[in-house]
């Protein structure tokens, strides 16, 4: 296989770009915040890219799909999805809403680091970084020893949300994982990656990360947590996952995010998981880092 060029040097060069501007804002010009915002920003976006290959090349694995399994769990749970899903198509507008939560996810990622690096909580934002960091492959992992198509190939539902921006996040991955499943596709364009993963839903970690990162933010942090509840909601309909996609991607976040409070209180090796450490206790601080 192969990596389309364009796309790739593309990336090297907003990333070499993004290393430079912090290293002025440290040496030329001491700019902690704007230091923060240029180096978390390289960090994320660096990170996903080479995730992203990673990702393409998993699938290639071509495991058994579990669509069955988990179709037949949310059933047992009491869900319909068949059912959900008619439900949106008769609530056209609260389905394009539903849509736009889900589609916010990535906005989003930029929003928490200009929000944190501009109130000096860069310790929380490094934290947000290394949880987005331990999740995406953690997930990508899960997922191509347990792969999915996802509820809209499974059911093949006869109706569904009129509008391509309601459905484009559920079906868009579909052409990509057969041609990687199959062997056809050889060429990986960075400029067109398509998120594969169904079982656990990264959305929701996402979601459940972007929302505790935004929490001590006054205003910001409430309607970054109704957002995100929405977020969490649309990943079923707009998103194309199973009900038992969401509570996977749920348990995975909240792990995630005890295991950060549990390092942050007992200081072990894995010192670098808690954030920047610090001998004082002014209140500044504690805002800083916490």
């Amino acid at each position: 296989m192969q990596i389309a060029p364009d796309g790739l040097w593309i990336i090297v060069a907003v990333v070499l770009v993004l290393l430079a501007a912090a290293g002025a804002f440290s040496s030329l010009k001491s700019e902690p915040k704007l230091r923060a915002m240029a180096l978390s920003t390289a960090c994320l976006i660096a990170f996903t890219a080479a995730v992203s290959v990673f990702h393409y090349l998993t699938a290639t694995l071509a495991a058994p799909l579990i669509d069955r399994h988990l179709a037949v769990t949310e059933k047992a749970l009491g869900f319909d999805w068949v059912a959900y899903l008619r439900f949106l198509t008769e609530h056209p507008a609260l389905s394009q809403r539903l849509a736009w939560a889900y589609h916010s996810t990535g906005p989003q990622i930029m929003l928490v680091v200009i929000v944190l690096g501009a109130t000096s909580r860069l310790g929380r934002l490094w934290a947000f970084v290394r949880l987005y960091v331990a999740l995406l492959p953690f997930t990508v992992l899960i997922s191509a020893a347990l792969p999915a198509v996802g509820p809209y190939a499974y059911y093949q539902p006869s109706v569904v949300p009129v509008g391509h921006l309601d459905t484009v996040g559920a079906v868009w991955h579909l052409e990509p994982l057969a041609g990687l499943r199959d062997g056809t596709l050889k060429v990986i364009a960075l400029g067109d990656i398509r998120g594969l993963v169904t079982f656990p839903s990264f959305h929701v970690c996402l979601a459940a990360i972007t929302a505790w990162a935004l929490a001590p933010v006054p205003v910001i942090g409430y309607l970054a947590l109704l957002l995100n509840a929405l977020v969490v909601v649309s990943a079923i309909g707009s998103g194309g996952h199973y009900l038992t996609d969401i509570l996977a991607g749920g348990v995975l976040a909240g792990l995630a995010l005890a295991t950060h409070a549990v390092v942050r209180r007992n200081r072990p090796i894995w010192v670098w998981l808690a954030g920047p450490q610090t001998a004082l206790s002014t209140k500044p601080i504690i805002e800083q880092t916490c």
